[in-house]
């Protein structure tokens, strides 16, 4: 059977479209979608309510004005707490699924080579899942225990304060010699975890390509060097 790409992708990204008007619908009235992507409210929610579905054109336009790095950074940025126990919280960017799937896109063209994407649990794995998926790349998920006594795995201590000292693991067989990995997490603080995590990731054998952050301070990434680090929000 024969597979007219072309046609497949027109498919998803009608539906992609749709996808991301229901997610803005969340936060904004149809007279605020109207004003923000240039479509009358009534065909809006046509789209939204499953009553029909964008043209091509139509499809690729939205999907167009919704891409513009401005727009998305505005978005995501306003869901982004800071608490004054210095906790950065960026649980809410994952309600949006499609739009920080696009968002991340633009911060992945330097990282094509990726044979292997790492995931540092449990607030970097959702965002790293979203990594490897665009990249089509394996998920690696480094964590702060081991699942089993007869799994092998790569050990590297993390000083998490002065008189606390813990280890972090990733399976040892998911990591070959030479494998280019990118290393995603949510938050960039001391930069602690990141450096034990490309120092694991090295002694496992694997080449560390870069990071990927959702959120640092600006002093936090001027103090980290372990690793070239692309971060999408800087605060």
């Amino acid at each position: 059977m024969i597979h007219d790409g072309s046609k497949t992708k027109d498919l998803r990204d009608r539906l992609l479209a749709v996808d991301l008007l229901r997610e803005l619908k969340t936060r904004y009235t149809y007279k605020e979608l109207s004003k923000i992507l240039g479509l009358q409210e009534s065909l809006l929610c046509r789209y939204v309510n499953g009553a029909t579905v964008p043209s091509e054109q139509q499809a690729r336009d939205l999907i167009g004005k919704v891409s513009e790095r401005g727009f998305l950074a505005r978005f995501f940025h306003s869901k982004i707490k800071v608490f004054p126990d210095s906790f950065i919280d960026t649980s809410e960017l994952l309600h949006f699924p499609n739009m920080l799937r696009i968002l991340l896109e633009g911060h992945l063209s330097t990282y094509n080579d990726t044979e292997k994407v790492v995931g540092i649990a449990s607030n970097g794995v959702p965002f790293a899942t979203i990594v490897a998926m665009i990249l089509d790349k394996p998920l690696i998920i480094v964590k702060k225990h081991k699942d089993s006594i007869y799994l092998s795995y790569v050990e590297e201590n993390i000083k998490e304060s002065d008189s606390v000292v813990n280890s972090i693991y990733a399976r040892k067989d998911f990591i070959s010699k030479n494998d280019k990995i990118l290393i995603v997490d949510d938050v960039l603080k001391t930069g602690k975890t990141l450096t034990s995590a490309s120092r694991l990731i090295r002694k496992g054998g694997g080449v560390v390509t870069g990071a990927i952050v959702l959120v640092a301070k600006k002093e936090s990434i001027a103090s980290f060097n372990e690793v070239p680090v692309e971060v999408v929000f800087k605060l």
